[in-house]
């Protein structure tokens, strides 16, 4: 009988020694860092996922609101619009985030997603400022399943030094298809805008083009979101669970999703990026009357800078993903900066009287976006748990939400205000420079969190292997002993 050889630690000297309770710790904590490769066939459902996704919420938040403004809203009413879906989107978000984090991702998935198909469909027969309102409650509800389960299913399926880029190809190849599907749809309505009122005739059509093109114009942009919603829950369907949970886990009370506020490098962050949602949301409500009321923007031109803004987020999210794995999440967190000049060129494209000014905004505006979006997401799934991640990427939205709700509702009555006595253009002239001044001075506050991406020493990962060595030749040990008993 041959003898068998005992683990050798020659290597590893004493004060490299680690006690066997530190030594399991450490194990534990690398196991649960450790993300499943994502499997080639279950690669084509995410990308399924992220496309249908990211269409739908892009064209349902870029045309919502200008929708809003042709049915005939003020500027108070669309501030309630905004705010309330702001605030919904994101209050419940901690707690669903929570939720998937004990039952699992996969039918929370399928709920919010099943959500957003549905409203779809009922927005393109409804057009009263009522139903409007309550269509955002119900649309915000349903995002505010998605977005933590979503954001926390990607987490499952990823290793932190991957991460951003896993994310940032998915969020790209989204808006990749997002714009296709845009810029055809303008090509199509624009040849449509010039020739209202007559008949068309080409190959086997002919039918009549109205003079009041916008509500079908707009029924055509919530029918293809509602067709990328229904990709969605497709694809959630026959996708695999990814977070894996037993019953003892199910039955395990999860921590207040506020347990995070714990954490310093998430609070600052939390605080941070609220007071920037804020001021970022005080614009929102009269932007789209700019847009349509003062420059007279229809549906191709909304859809044209939208197209080169989704362009510009597509390349900022494939930077942030590839440079952030490399150089940290917080140099393109900075991408927030950008947003002041927004404000700034819509003011000028008010004194030119030329949409098309607004093409510059969209491009910084776009490529900052697009960069901050991927490094936050990493940022947030970074500091967090894996166990805790659908909480703490709720916690962010609910801070967020609430900071919006507050930003935008009390800028819609400002905004009523002020246009009273002074005019529409005057009043969006004075509230954009304020709110310029205003984003310049919130962004400030991003050089003050802490990179959440550390990379590790030479020497820290020389005794982490030591110290794996160690545990594993103990666990030999016992195990032998377990069998000669």
């Amino acid at each position: 009988m041959m003898n068998k050889k005992e683990p050798s630690t020659e290597d590893v000297t004493p004060d490299d020694f680690e006690p066997p309770e530190f030594a399991q710790e450490r194990l534990s904590e690398e196991s649960r860092e450790e993300a499943p490769p994502v499997q080639k066939g279950r690669m084509g459902l995410f990308r399924l996922i992220a496309i249908g996704n990211a269409t739908g919420q892009s064209f349902l938040f870029n045309f919502f609101s200008a929708f809003a403004v042709n049915v005939g809203v003020s500027s108070s009413i669309l501030g309630f619009i905004t705010s309330i879906r702001n605030l919904m989107s994101s209050l419940f978000q901690g707690s669903l985030g929570r939720l998937s984090d004990r039952i699992g991702r996969r039918f929370l998935l399928l709920l919010g997603f099943f959500l957003s198909f549905s409203i779809m469909i009922v927005l393109i027969f409804i057009n009263n400022p009522l139903m409007l309102i309550i269509i955002s409650i119900v649309q915000a509800t349903a995002l505010s399943i998605i977005i933590p389960v979503w954001n926390a299913t990607l987490g499952d399926v990823t290793k932190t030094e991957e991460r951003a880029r896993f994310i940032g190809r998915l969020s790209a190849m989204g808006t990749a298809v997002s714009v296709s599907s845009m810029l055809i749809l303008a090509t199509i309505f624009n040849y449509f805008d010039n020739h209202q009122g007559y008949i068309f005739k080409k190959w086997f059509l002919e039918f009549y083009i109205p003079e009041k093109l916008w509500p079908i114009e707009y029924g055509a942009a919530f029918g293809i979101a509602a067709l990328n919603f229904l990709l969605c829950v497709v694809g959630v369907f026959f996708l695999k669970e990814t977070r894996l949970v037993n019953k003892k886990d199910k039955q395990k009370k999860q921590p207040s999703m506020f347990v995070a506020l714990k954490n310093e490098k998430f609070k600052r962050f939390f605080i941070v990026n609220s007071v920037f949602g804020l001021i970022m949301a005080t614009m929102w409500p009269i932007f789209p009357i700019a847009q349509v009321g003062v420059l007279e923007m229809g549906f191709t031109q909304i859809a044209i800078i939208n197209v080169v803004f989704s362009i510009c987020s597509s390349l900022g999210q494939l930077i942030g993903g590839k440079l952030g794995d490399k150089f940290g999440r917080k140099p393109f967190i900075y991408g927030r900066m950008v947003m002041f000049t927004i404000p700034i060129v819509m003011i000028s494209a008010i004194l030119f009287n030329n949409w098309k000014v607004l093409l510059f905004s969209n491009i910084l505006g776009g490529t900052g976006m697009g960069m901050t979006v991927v490094a936050q997401n990493a940022y947030i799934l970074d500091i967090a748990p894996r166990d805790q991640m659908g909480a703490y990427s709720g916690l962010n939205q609910v801070g967020w939400g609430i900071a919006t709700f507050i930003g935008s509702l009390s800028v819609g009555f400002i905004a009523d205000a002020i246009e009273n006595h002074v005019g529409t253009k005057q009043m969006i002239i004075i509230t954009f420079s304020v709110i310029a001044v205003l984003r310049f001075l919130a962004s400030i506050g991003y050089f003050f969190i802490e990179e959440s991406l550390v990379k590790k020493q030479p020497e820290e990962q020389l005794l982490e292997k030591k110290a794996l060595v160690i545990a594993v030749a103990q666990s030999a040990c016992e195990d032998a002993q377990f069998q000669s008993k």
